[in-house]
């Protein structure tokens, strides 16, 4: 998987907001849901102004990693590792968000118990259910475990 399309399976799911913001129209916003479902690569150029506040902290990442922000273990490392410190620690807009909320953006490894249409019911954080979108990873399988990011399955692990 190319580095655009995993950062962008990440972080299509905050798309909603940017658009609620302003900050993208609702033609880039439909630009960026096909790219993170049907895995095209769009400039990187594009995504870091479209998601520069992720960006701001991924350069952090690869800084302490010697490597480049577009490096697919500094995209993990920013998503799985060190996202969710930043929420817990109310950082940023998450200062006054509510647990729920916080919780939801938050990056889990998760298992799928069951798969309805477009949906599939995980079970993340030992015995916590939630459903899920299944479009950014539709060749998901039962029992499979996947990351989930704000009521989407990102990416099979």
């Amino acid at each position: 998987m190319e580095a655009e399309v995993l950062f962008l399976k990440y972080a299509f799911p905050c798309s909603f907001i940017i658009k609620q913001r302003g900050e993208i129209n609702d033609i880039e916003f439909k630009m960026l849901e096909s790219a993170a479902i049907y895995n095209k690569i769009l400039p990187r150029k594009f995504l870091e102004r479209v998601y520069f506040r992720a960006f701001q902290k991924i350069k952090k990442v690869a800084d302490d990693l010697g490597r480049d922000i577009w490096d697919k273990e500094v995209i993990h490392e920013y998503f799985i590792k060190r996202h969710n410190s930043i929420i817990e620690d109310g950082m940023y807009a998450y200062a006054e968000a509510p647990d729920a909320l916080k919780n939801l953006c938050k990056v889990h490894y998760a298992k799928v118990l069951k798969i309805e249409k477009d949906f599939l019911v995980v079970e993340y954080d030992y015995g916590k259910l939630r459903p899920v979108i299944k479009t950014l990873i539709p060749k998901v399988k039962k029992g499979d475990v996947v990351t989930i990011h704000y009521g989407y399955a990102c990416e099979k692990v």
